[in-house]
């Protein structure tokens, strides 16, 4: 007893770690979702709408300016030394002296002015929707990569399943081989037993020869898959793809229960990028509307300016300046760019309605049609079933010369049809329910 209960805890214990390893397919489409070019590329375009954001941030920080001028000046220019000299002339030959400088040169602008300018917005009414407006674009821009995450992550289980039911049908037209070189010996040996004619073994040849060609494209088309499910993981197309039994899919493309698609439409990265587009675009209304507010900055300079250059504290000099500017008319420019990011607005909403109600009836479309095909998988195993059993007892009446060759070769597609039908109607069982996934957002995703 002793034995048996620890081997049947054992027992457990293995099932419980078999079924809490991830599947092929969970390592397959976390791999998709870290390389994927597309959706690499779409999350660096969220990055690049960060660096904006932190762009219109610096802009309530101080700004530092270095400014250097040189001018030389020819011909007829303002010279202030032309109106001093006459006077301090006139005050030395009254005091006969010379304290007097009579050769002065104060022409303007001074030859050189180097500063250093300090500048610190103090009233800017246009940074703050500026800083919202890039916040929102970058959520915009973080839902877009969401949703492609989604859609990338149903397109790889898609391309999986394509990639498993066509080397189902292969493998279904190869297991069918032998079958018709059964039927091929039987009629060879009817013949030979002369109680058939040798048409019925050119038709046994003309069959087989027929399913060998039909496999051979289905090995074809296998490749094909399996190169199209490689190239969305960004992998060699010839790297191999493991494979999955039918049980293990059944349970990883279970039909979920539907209390959990309450709120769904709510998950939709689509909806999240509409709304934050909205945002923006509220954003840019109040931008355009700050622009009527004057703006208060001040500035503080320090430098050198005069006629040679002279880096002395005699020759330096300290300007603060408080600057306001103020647009107070543009011609109604302003009032047409309010006007024009509230409409935006409007359309914007407009959409959103319409995306929303677009989600719901995928939802709903999407869960009646995977609970409707995971039905079919029923009928499908009872026409295979009824299909083997007539296949069986034709067979067997054939190989005793009691039933004509077209009647079992008849049997033998009727068999091949339903095996067919049931590897359709599994697989496109389990696309519904990929489907029903991607449009519920029911597939968590990586935190980025």
């Amino acid at each position: 007893m002793k034995h048996v209960l620890a081997s049947a805890f054992v027992l457990v214990i293995l099932a419980h770690t078999a079924a809490a390893q991830p599947s092929p397919l969970d390592g397959y489409v976390a791999l998709a979702l870290r390389q994927n070019p597309a959706l690499q590329g779409q999350r660096i375009e969220a990055a690049r709408a960060g660096t904006d954001v932190r762009e219109a941030l610096a802009r309530y920080r101080p700004a530092v300016t270095f400014d250097a001028r040189y001018t030389r000046t020819s011909g007829n220019t303002l010279d202030f030394g032309q109106l001093v000299n006459p006077v301090y002339g006139a005050l030395n030959a009254l005091t006969g002296t010379q304290n007097f400088p009579s050769s002065v040169e104060l022409g303007l602008p001074l030859r050189q002015e180097t500063k250093v300018r300090v500048a610190q917005p103090l009233f800017q009414p246009a940074l703050g929707p500026n800083v919202r407006l890039r916040r929102a674009l970058v959520a915009s821009e973080v839902a877009e990569a969401d949703a492609l995450a989604r859609t990338l992550a149903a397109d790889v289980q898609s391309a999986y399943l394509d990639v498993l039911r066509a080397r189902a049908g292969a493998d279904l037209l190869g297991r069918t081989l032998p079958l018709l070189d059964e039927n091929l010996r039987v009629s060879e040996r009817l013949v030979a037993a002369g109680r058939a004619t040798d048409e019925v073994t050119s038709r046994a040849r003309a069959e087989r020869s027929a399913v060998v060609q039909q496999r051979d494209e289905a090995v074809q088309n296998a490749l094909a898959a399996a190169q199209n499910f490689n190239r969305l993981l960004d992998r060699p197309l010839d790297a191999p793809v493991a494979t999955m039994p039918d049980s293990a899919l059944a349970r990883r493309f279970a039909l979920p229960d539907s209390s959990v698609l309450a709120g769904a439409p709510d998950r939709r990265s689509e909806l999240d990028a509409l709304d934050a587009a909205i945002g923006a675009r509220r954003q840019a209304e109040r931008l355009a509307r700050a622009d009527a507010l004057p703006g208060v900055a001040l500035a503080l300079d320090y430098g050198f300016q005069g006629q040679d250059y002279n880096f002395r504290p005699s020759e330096d000099y300290v300007a603060a300046s408080v600057v306001l500017t103020w647009n107070a008319f543009d011609g109604f420019a302003r009032r047409a760019r309010t006007q024009g990011a509230r409409l935006d607005t409007d359309a914007l909403r407009a959409r959103r309605r319409e995306a929303e109600r677009g989600i719901e009836l995928e939802i709903a479309t999407g869960y009646g049609a995977a609970r409707v095909a995971g039905g079919a998988i029923a009928t499908a195993d009872d026409r295979l079933a009824s299909a083997r059993r007539t296949y069986t007892l034709v067979e067997r009446r054939y190989a005793q010369g009691a039933a004509p060759q077209i009647e079992v070769l008849q049997a033998r597609t009727d068999l091949t049809n339903a095996e067919t039908n049931r590897l359709l109607t599994f697989y496109g069982a389990l696309r519904r329910v990929v489907a029903l996934e991607r449009a519920a957002a029911l597939r968590p995703l990586p935190t980025e």
